[in-house]
């Protein structure tokens, strides 16, 4: 092949690509941005929707989302589920966002009405193994929606779409995002216990000695550990502390049923007592280097009513050896000082009300009963930390 051969393949070849871009990015009618809603009446019809499908190359139904009652939950009415994964609930703020990206879509520019030229923008048949967009289906409105949702535009908010029934596709002025995978759509929070409530927690892990981390009252800086092997200290007076963020912010990275899970006996044990009463109990597995757990929420009414006392008791004494030590003022009545205020600080940390804690605890458990949360691995290290991890060389 000769130079000049080579020469004009390369020309060739800049100029199809050229084309191709070009083609992408003009519109076919010069009346741009003049289209109105991808979906006229659908905003006022997102009440009817029934499911929601994702469709992945292959045409494989890769997320499906379906609302369902549930008189466990917190707050009334609907829950929307994902399918794939027996129902558990689904991250409803995702999904309102995705709705809403499709019914608030205004079409920007009409494109190709020429398959061949589908795949540029990502608007070519699911059906095809190597299709680059997404099919969603929305069942309920009429008419049902039902688009192809190719790759995103030049600008930060576009996206190129196809009705599916149609030949002609659409840069739209919206972002849709549809994620492919169900785990994506699981309402990620397990449970959220913030740190200055966690009074207790005792780990029993497989192969070592159960031990105990606690705080005697809701003032102290650091968790006092029982249960040290003889001639063994911890690393430092703080090397327990890590426990009073072990629930904070419990998230989940996949779930699956408790029966799909299997019975196999726990590897690892803890139980987390707060002040005001709530026990969380947990048992771990690891399978595959990934960690796993479930919860159990339940109320311990003497553990509420003994911090309960001390704390009032402790806020009392406070009280009184303000009064028996500050200075009179000249009316006879004891001047405020910074030890009174202690005081009425302690009380206003008191635990919460036993019926408040109950209440939580029964959404808690309606939540993850019959449930098994596969967890990120250093928060199951924080749960179930090994006594080694904490004491000195």
């Amino acid at each position: 092949m000769t130079s000049r051969t080579l020469l004009i393949l390369s020309i060739a070849a800049i100029l199809a690509v050229g084309a191709g871009l070009w083609f992408s990015r003009q519109p076919s009618s010069p009346s741009a941005g003049a289209y109105g809603e991808l979906y006229p009446r659908l905003k006022e019809q997102l009440g009817s929707i029934s499911a929601v499908r994702i469709f992945d190359a292959g045409e494989v139904l890769a997320v499906e989302l379906v609302p369902e009652e549930s008189p466990q939950e917190a707050t009334p009415g609907k829950r929307w589920g994902v399918a794939e994964r027996a129902g558990y609930p689904a991250d409803e703020s995702m999904l309102r966002q995705l709705l809403l990206s499709i019914a608030e879509a205004t079409i920007y520019e009409e494109k190709t009405s020429n398959p061949e030229q589908y795949a540029t923008l990502g608007v070519e048949d699911v059906s095809a193994a190597d299709a680059s967009g997404i099919r969603i289906e929305l069942t309920g409105p009429q008419p049902a929606v039902n688009l192809i949702v190719g790759k995103h535009g030049v600008s930060a908010r576009s996206t190129y779409v196809r009705r599916a029934a149609e030949s002609r596709s659409w840069l739209i002025d919206t972002r849709i995002d549809a994620d492919t995978a169900p785990d994506a759509w699981l309402r990620e929070s397990i449970i959220d216990v913030s740190a200055d409530r966690i009074q207790s927690a005792a780990v029993n892990i497989q192969g070592a000695g159960p031990y105990t981390a606690a705080k005697a009252a809701r003032a102290d800086a650091d968790f006092a550990v029982t249960g040290l092997p003889r001639g063994k200290s911890l690393s430092s007076p703080s090397a327990a502390n890590g426990f009073a963020t072990a629930l904070a912010g419990l998230a989940l990275s996949d779930v699956q049923t408790r029966d799909d899970f299997g019975a196999t006996p726990p590897e690892a044990q803890a139980s987390f007592m707060t002040f005001d009463g709530l026990v969380v109990t947990l048992d771990g597995w690891t399978r595959d280097d990934e960690h796993f757990i479930a919860l159990q929420a339940t109320f311990d009414p003497a553990q509420a009513e003994k911090f309960k006392i001390a704390t009032a008791a402790d806020a009392g004494q406070a009280e009184s050896a303000a009064d028996a030590k500050e200075p009179q003022g000249q009316t006879g009545e004891s001047m405020p000082s910074e030890t009174t205020a202690a005081a009425g600080s302690d009380q206003d940390s008191n635990p919460a009300p036993a019926s408040t804690v109950q209440q939580e605890i029964q959404a808690t458990q309606a939540r993850v009963e019959g449930w098994v949360y596969q967890i990120p691995d250093y928060k199951y290290e924080g749960i179930f930390k090994p006594l080694d991890d904490l004491l000195a060389p």
